[in-house]
């Protein structure tokens, strides 16, 4: 069982184009995908199928293992961090993310747990998504620090979202008034000022809805019915990661008639399931708010950037 040379598979159009927009790494890396691909199925045994929608960067293709098992094989780009993802992934052994069958690391390549639906595209309301959030990262958040792990100072991601912030607002227009570009950095300072290395955890970094999906069948380390995917694996206060949950929901913050208790309401919710204090939850939530939203108009999503920074107005109170 094995790839046929001959065989055609449609790269996505998205992984092409953010391929070609990285100049001649981007090309070389491209046209080196059928040999590396080739190489993965026949060390691995693997008969491929159709290529997954697994972001914009790394190939993903759903493949077939020569016991009959299915399992993902994601080809990343250099420069891509995935070296970093593999090594919390397999860290984990399972508990909170996808498990990892096998690995290459001269050539990017990594075999996975296959996986259902992403948590965003099925969960019924924000109160549902946040409790499916918050078991999952304290699973997560089991995977074992590094023996020699260290944070330098101002290298905490507190830190540099702070001076994130003052270097993107006035570099995109100054998008969002100052109070809330001022409320952002002195909550980012005071969470930097409260860094403690001994109470971090492994954190996710980015545990969004569409970076948990669901499992296939109950298993051990999965109780919530999900894992994460693409981890960024930093030391950090859990409350980031719960931030990192709350810091969207904008079309409900837009809406609501109380902002600020909706929010509010959000962060009690995953302080109660987490045991993470809700006031550190509240201002990595408004600081990750801004940050993302002036980063999105810095790379290219200006309205989405817009609604963000729009909704962390509505939060000053």
């Amino acid at each position: 069982m094995g790839w046929n040379r001959g065989a055609v598979i449609e790269f996505p159009d998205r992984m092409r184009r953010t391929a070609l927009s990285k100049g001649m790494a981007g090309r070389e890396w491209l046209a080196g995908l059928p040999e590396r691909l080739s190489y993965a199925c026949a060390a691995w045994g693997l008969t491929p199928g159709e290529a997954l929608d697994g972001g914009s960067a790394a190939l993903v293709l759903a493949v077939r293992r020569s016991d009959g098992t299915d399992a993902v094989l994601r080809l990343a780009p250099p420069g891509d961090g995935f070296a970093g993802q593999v090594r919390t992934i397999a860290a984990a052994d399972g508990h909170g993310y996808v498990r990892l069958y096998a690995h290459d690391p001269e050539r990017d390549a990594a075999l996975l747990e296959p996986l259902g639906p992403a948590l965003g595209a099925t969960a019924p309301s924000p109160e549902h998504t946040l409790d499916v959030l918050a078991t999952t990262l304290r699973q997560a958040w089991l995977v074992p620090r590094p023996p020699d792990a260290s944070v330098p100072p101002g290298t905490d991601k507190a830190s540099t979202l702070a001076e994130l912030i003052i270097e993107l607002w006035p570099g995109t227009g100054r998008p969002c008034p100052a109070e809330v570009v001022d409320r952002a950095v002195g909550y980012a300072r005071r969470r930097a000022a409260a860094f403690d290395l001994d109470g971090s955890v492994v954190c996710h970094g980015d545990p969004h809805p569409d970076n948990a999906l669901a499992v296939l069948s109950p298993r051990l380390g999965a109780e919530s019915g999900y894992v994460f995917i693409d981890p960024d694996g930093f030391l950090c206060d859990p409350a980031y990661d719960l931030g990192v949950a709350v810091r969207g929901w904008t079309d409900e913050v837009l809406a609501a008639a109380d902002p600020v208790g909706l929010v509010r309401g959000y962060c009690a919710r995953l302080a109660a399931a987490t045991g993470v204090a809700e006031q550190a939850i509240w201002e990595w939530g408004f600081t990750e708010r801004v940050s993302s939203g002036l980063y999105m108009i810095r790379h290219g999503a200006p309205d989405e950037g817009r609604e963000y920074l729009a909704s962390a107005g509505r939060l000053l109170g």
